[in-house]
C-alpha cells in the first residue's frame, strides 16, 4: 500500500519531534545507566558485608560436631533479610550440606566459584541474572578455621526492590517527555501555518497556471526571506519561458532536418556492423574459452588429488588386510556370516557420499551397549567410519562387528571399498570434463548435423561448472526423449554466451543474493524450446530491444564487449531458429526456439559448408549422446 505525501509542515514537525525524543531518550539512558551502575555498587557493597557477617556467624556460632546448627544460621539470615533468594554451604568435599532450598541437600556442586573458593579459598561476588530476567547478586566465600578450609557459602540477594524503584522512575521520565513533545509539536503547528504555508499556497497557484501556458503571471510578495527570492525567481522564469518557447520552435525545426541526415548515416553504419559480425564470432569464441582454461584446469585438478589420495590409503590398507586375516583362519565365526558381512559393507560402501553423521555414530553406540559389547564407543566409531549404521544390518551381523579380529578386518575392506568408489568417480568426473571441452573447443563449427539439444546444454554447463558452482545455483528440467535439431558446433557458444550473461546478472545484485539459474527444454510442434531463467538485476524495458544490437551492453566498462548476445542471435538466425526475451525486475529469460532436424532440408540453410551429410551424424555430438555430462551441483 503506497503511503500518502507528507506535507511540509508534517515533515518539520515530525523531524522536530523525532530529535527530540532521540535526544532525551539519550540523556535519560546515559542517566539512568549511572544511576543504576551506582546502586548495584552499593548493593554488592551491601552483599560482601553480609557475606562476611554470615561467614563470621558461621565460623563462630556454628559447632561442628552438632548438625543443624549451619541450617539455623541460614533460617535466621533468611528470616531479618528478605532480599536474600537463597543461601546455601558447601563443605570441603563439594556437597550441599545447608540450604535454604531443602531439597537441594546433598547434592554435589561442580560451578567453578564454588570450587575455587574450596580449593583455593578466593571469594567472588557477580552481577547476574537468577531466572532468566531478573538480575541479582551472587556471593561465594570461603570458611576458614585456622588455615584449613572448611566449607564455602553461596548467598544470593534478588534486585527487586532496585527494579521496582527504577522502573517507577521510568514512567515518570517518560510521561514528562511526551508532554514535551506535544508542546513543541503544537507550537510548531501554529507557526508554521502562519508564517510559511499561507505563502506557498499561493506560490503553487501561480506555478500551476504557468504550467498552463500563462507565462505573463507574477506572484506579489513583499518580505524580505527565502520564499520571496523564490517568488522573484518565478517571475523571472515565467518571462524568460516565454521568450525561450519562440526559440525552441525555432531550434526544433533546424533539429528536424539534421536528425534525419544521422539516421541515414547511422543506418549505413548499422549495416557495415552487421556486416562485421561474423568475422568477430571466432575472436569471441576464443576469448570464452580463455576464461573457461582456469576453471577447466581447477575441475581437473582436484579429482586428480583424489585418485592421488585414495591410492595412498588403498596401498596401506592392502599391507594390513593379510593380517587381519589371520586370526579367521581357525576363527569362530562362519565363512558364510563373513561372506555375508563382508558383501554387505561393499554395497554400502559403493557410493560416494558424507561420513556418517555423529546422531548416527551414537545410535550405534547405544545399540552395541544395549548387546552389553565391549568397547562399544570404539567399535561404533569404526563402523560409522565405514558407513555400516544401519541398524537391521548390525542386528543380522551382530556376531561378527563385536568380532576384535573381524571389526579391524571390515575397516580395512570398507577403506579399500570406498577408495575404490571415489577413485572411479573421479575418473568419470575427468573423462566428462575432457569430454566436453573437446566437443565444445571443435573446429568444424560450419558442418550442419543433427545435434541433441539437452546434450549440448549439459556440455556448456560441465565447461561453465567451476564459473557457476561459486555464485550461483543451477536447476534443470530437460524434456526426455527431444528429437535432434538442425544445428552446427556454434549451438554450444549460445549456451556459454547465456549462461555466462545470466551469471553477471545476478552478481549485480551484490553477494549476499542467493543467486538462481533455471534451464528448461520442451517441444511445441516442429519446435525445440529452450528457456534460460535468471533471479538477475533484470533488463530495463526501454533497453529490451537493444540487447541484440552489436556493442551494446549495459555492463560497466571493462567488463563486456558488447558482442555476446549479438552472437547469439546471428547463430540462431542463421539456423533458422528465433531468440526472444522477456524481462522484470528480478527475473530474465531468455528463450531459443530450433527448429527440428526431420522439418528442415539441408538446402534450406544458405553457407558454403552447410550441407548436411545424410547418414552421417556429427562425431562430436554422437560421442554426447553416449555419455551427456552431468549439470554443476547447486551453489552452497
Amino acid at each position: 500500500m503506497r503511503l500518502p505525501a507528507l506535507s511540509i509542515r508534517a515533515k518539520v514537525i515530525i523531524i522536530v519531534a523525532g530529535t527530540l525524543i532521540a535526544a532525551n531518550a539519550i540523556a535519560t539512558v546515559v542517566v539512568r545507566q549511572i544511576v543504576y551502575g551506582y546502586v548495584v555498587s552499593q548493593k554488592v557493597s551491601t552483599v560482601e558485608i553480609l557475606a562476611a557477617s554470615f561467614v563470621h556467624d558461621v565460623k563462630y556460632e556454628v559447632d561442628p560436631s552438632k548438625e543443624g546448627t549451619t541450617q539455623d544460621v541460614i533460617a535466621k539470615y533468611m528470616t531479618y533479610y528478605r532480599n536474600i533468594t537463597g543461601i546455601h554451604f558447601y563443605d570441603p568435599m563439594g556437597r550441599d550440606v545447608a540450604d535454604s532450598d531443602l531439597e537441594r541437600l546433598g547434592a554435589t556442586e561442580g560451578d567453578p566459584d564454588v570450587l575455587d573458593a574450596i580449593r583455593a579459598a578466593r571469594p567472588s561476588t557477580r552481577v547476574m541474572k537468577t531466572n532468566g530476567r531478573e538480575l541479582g547478586i551472587r556471593s561465594v566465600s570461603p570458611i576458614l578455621r585456622g588455615s584449613k578450609i572448611t566449607g564455602a557459602a553461596v548467598i544470593e540477594i534478588s534486585f527487586d526492590d532496585i527494579t521496582k524503584t527504577i522502573a517507577k522512575v521510568d514512567q515518570s521520565i517518560i510521561l514528562l517527555q511526551v508532554l514535551k513533545t506535544v508542546i513543541v509539536c503544537l507550537a510548531l503547528y501554529i507557526l508554521i501555518r502562519h508564517v510559511i504555508l499561507t505563502r506557498l499556497t499561493r506560490l503553487t497557484q501561480v506555478t500551476h497556471r504557468i504550467a498552463r501556458g500563462e507565462y505573463g503571471v507574477t506572484v506579489p510578495d513583499q518580505s524580505r526571506d527565502e520564499i520571496a527570492e523564490l517568488s522573484s525567481a518565478l517571475n523571472r522564469m515565467s518571462t524568460d519561458l516565454k521568450r525561450s518557447r519562440e526559440d525552441l520552435d525555432d531550434q526544433n525545426r533546424r533539429l528536424e532536418a539534421a536528425v534525419r541526415e544521422k539516421t541515414a548515416a547511422l543506418q549505413k553504419t548499422y549495416e557495415d556492423l552487421k556486416a562485421a559480425q561474423s568475422h568477430l564470432v571466432l575472436n569471441e569464441k576464443m576469448a570464452s574459452l580463455g576464461v573457461l582454461i582456469a576453471g577447466v584446469a581447477h575441475e581437473i585438478n582436484t579429482p586428480v588429488g583424489a585418485i592421488l589420495n585414495v591410492s595412498r590409503n588403498l596401498a596401506r590398507m592392502l599391507a594390513t588386510l593379510p593380517r587381519s586375516l589371520v586370526p579367521f583362519w581357525h576363527g569362530a565365526i562362519s565363512p558364510a556370516a563373513m561372506e555375508g558381512c563382508l558383501d554387505e559393507l561393499r554395497q554400502a560402501n559403493t557410493k560416494t557420499g558424507d561420513v556418517s553423521s555423529y546422531r548416527e555414530t551414537k545410535q550405534v553406540e547405544r545399540l552395541l551397549e544395549e548387546q552389553r559389547v565391549e568397547d562399544a564407543k570404539a567399535r561404533a566409531e569404526v563402523l560409522a567410519r565405514i558407513r555400516f549404521t544401519d541398524p537391521d544390518l548390525l542386528n543380522r551381523h551382530l556376531d561378527c562387528v563385536t568380532n576384535s579380529s573381524f571389526l579391524k578386518l571390515a575397516d580395512a575392506y570398507g577403506s579399500i571399498a570406498q577408495g575404490v568408489s571415489i577413485a572411479e568417480t573421479s575418473s568419470q568426473k575427468i573423462a566428462e570434463i575432457v569430454r566436453a571441452l573437446k566437443y565444445y573447443a571443435r573446429s568444424d563449427t560450419d558442418r550442419v548435423a543433427p545435434i541433441q539439444i539437452n546434450e549440448s546444454i549439459h556440455t556448456a554447463l560441465v565447461l561453465l561448472r567451476n564459473h557457476l558452482k561459486s555464485r550461483v545455483g543451477v536447476e534443470t528440467d530437460l524434456a526426455p526423449s527431444l528429437p535432434p535439431v538442425i544445428g552446427t558446433g556454434e549451438l554450444n557458444q549460445i549456451w556459454t554466451n547465456l549462461l555466462t550473461n545470466a551469471c553477471d546478472a545476478i552478481e549485480e545484485r551484490g553477494p549476499e543474493h542467493e543467486g538462481l539459474i533455471r534451464v528448461v527444454t520442451s517441444r511445441a510442434g516442429d519446435r525445440i524450446l529452450a528457456r534460460i531463467t535468471d533471479n538477475g538485476v533484470g533488463i530495463p524495458e526501454d533497453k529490451l530491444q537493444k540487447v541484440f544490437d552489436p556493442f551494446y551492453t549495459t555492463k560497466d566498462i571493462g567488463k563486456g564487449t558488447g558482442l555476446g548476445l549479438s552472437i547469439v542471435s546471428g547463430i540462431v538466425t542463421k539456423l533458422g531458429g528465433a531468440v526472444s526475451v522477456v524481462s522484470r525486475p528480478g527475473e530474465t529469460t531468455f528463450e531459443i526456439s530450433l527448429r527440428l532436424a526431420e522439418s528442415m532440408s539441408a538446402s534450406s540453410i544458405a553457407g558454403p559448408h552447410m550441407a548436411l551429410a545424410p547418414g552421417r551424424p556429427d562425431p562430436g555430438a554422437e560421442g554426447a549422446r553416449k555419455q551427456g555430462p552431468e549439470p554443476p551441483e547447486r551453489a552452497a
